[in-house]
């Protein structure tokens, strides 16, 4: 175990750096195969396959989707493809080669880092490297780099958010390196997803954006079109990225024993998977002395989705079994189950909503006393059974060039709820301009009343290269 303190959002300088190299070098890599490879062949197109386990994003389809979709955790990079082949000079070439990238600049009203902090500028630069080649093998990288805040104390930013290389070879499938692996079917709220985490401090205008990579090693075996099964082995932990107060620290496992199995099948009328996961969880809990732990669980989940005509209907449920699994411990989960229902409709002209239904229910459960108050609202365990509703309506205007969206979710037993709207402009293939607001209200025993302090309004320009 190791003892870190966290509580200022810079990124540890000696672990971005030791990252950036691993981009550089995966950017090196995918230059040079390139460049062996195109003197006599044509590249082959990507197999039917993603270059992530992630679910297909919300904000981009109403349609049943598979776990093979292009990820959610994606951002949009360049322009369209045949733009892209268009263009002269050294971004043709670039682009030629796989490497995309935006630069970004935003207004943030607050920060993340529930303090009085407001008006923030920021600046930032993505690169992605996304190379297949016809001998199966495929190179993928992205990062990002900049600063949140232009004033004097402001915060330097820099993350290699994924990393890896992968290969087919007839029905199997391989991944290694740093990569994103994000697990369910449900709309943004997944009790299958465990692997992988999120930091919540950084100042992301997407959904997901949040989300980077552990290093881990993937294999996945083809059983026939539309089965498969999938283990992945995770030999370093790395939790959600959380703003911690001064006074509090965190132990971080340095454990390798971090490991999933997944049974899915896409493609045909009814979509599902049920999946294993026996590793550290990612939230951690606090204890009385103000530490956050992270303990191992074992989590069963399992999910399915289907379509009939314009309406969409999704299931996902999980049970996880802490180190308390008798509930005697007082600053540690009890066992729990959570699990939720989707309705999704497609109104027609470019128009969809979504409906879910949300319980988390606590095993063995103990009312807290006051002392352990805090890290029964932090963990969603303060009482039995906790039920919510989430709700998302988004529709396209101008040939689709305009999206807009209306989200947000409520606790149907205690006062607390979080209003997110969203627009995203295209002004051409190049430019694009995003722009939201994001409300929590609530009592102060729910964790919406606790991120009172991060409303704020942001926009963002971005152009793509």
């Amino acid at each position: 175990m190791r003892v870190v303190n966290r509580s200022h959002p810079t990124f540890a300088k000696r672990l971005w750096i030791a990252e950036v190299w691993l981009f550089l070098y995966a950017v090196l890599l995918g230059s040079g195969l390139s460049s062996a490879t195109a003197q006599d062949t044509t590249v082959a197109p990507p197999p039917a396959a993603s270059r992530s386990d992630a679910k297909e994003s919300p904000e981009t389809t109403s349609q049943n989707s598979t776990p093979d979709a292009e990820p959610a955790r994606a951002p949009d990079m360049a322009p369209t493809e045949n733009t892209a082949d268009q263009r002269p000079g050294l971004l043709g070439k670039l682009n030629a080669l796989g490497l995309t990238g935006s630069l970004r600049s935003g207004y943030w009203s607050s920060n993340r880092l529930y303090d009085d902090r407001g008006n923030i500028g920021t600046a930032s630069t993505w690169l992605r490297l996304d190379k297949r080649f016809e001998n199966g093998l495929g190179v993928f990288a992205e990062a990002f780099g900049g600063r949140e805040d232009f004033r004097a104390d402001g915060n330097d930013i820099a993350r290699v958010r994924e990393v890896y290389l992968d290969a087919r070879f007839g029905a199997l499938d391989f991944r290694l390196g740093k990569q994103i692996i994000a697990w369910g079917r449900t709309d943004r709220l997944n009790p299958t997803d465990n692997l992988t985490p999120r930091d919540t401090r950084l100042l992301a205008a997407d959904i997901d954006e949040d989300r980077f990579g552990s290093l881990a090693a993937k294999t996945s075996w083809n059983l026939d079109a539309f089965t498969s099964v999938t283990g992945v082995w995770l030999p370093e932990f790395r939790p959600n990225r959380v703003y911690l107060r001064p006074g509090i620290s965190e132990v971080i496992p340095t454990g390798s024993r971090n490991w999933a199995l997944k049974l899915d099948q896409s493609g045909k009328a009814v979509d599902w998977s049920v999946s294993y996961y026996d590793g550290y969880d990612l939230s951690g809990d606090l204890s009385a002395s103000y530490v956050f732990r992270h303990y191992r669980t074992r989590v069963v989940g399992f999910d399915s989705a289907t379509t009939r005509g314009a309406w969409r209907f999704a299931l996902e449920s999980a049970y996880t079994r802490t180190e308390d699994p008798d509930g005697t411990l007082a600053y540690v989960k009890n066992p729990f189950v959570y699990t939720v229902l989707g309705i999704e409709h497609d109104f027609g002209n470019n128009t969809s909503g979504i409906v879910q239904l949300f319980n988390r229910r606590v095993m063995k459960y103990q009312t807290p006393s006051a002392a352990e108050q805090l890290h029964a609202i932090l963990t969603s365990q303060l009482d039995r059974d906790q039920n919510g509703v989430s709700v998302r309506i988004a529709k396209k205007w101008w040939n689709e060039t305009l999206e807009t969206e209306l989200s947000g979710s409520a606790l149907l037993e205690r006062r607390g709820y979080l209003i997110r709207p969203r627009l995203s402009y295209a002004w051409s293939d190049q430019i694009k301009l995003l722009a939201g607001y994001e409300y929590f209200d609530g009592s102060s025993n729910t964790l919406y009343g606790l991120l009172k302090r991060n409303r704020l309004l942001f926009t963002e320009l971005r152009y793509f290269f």
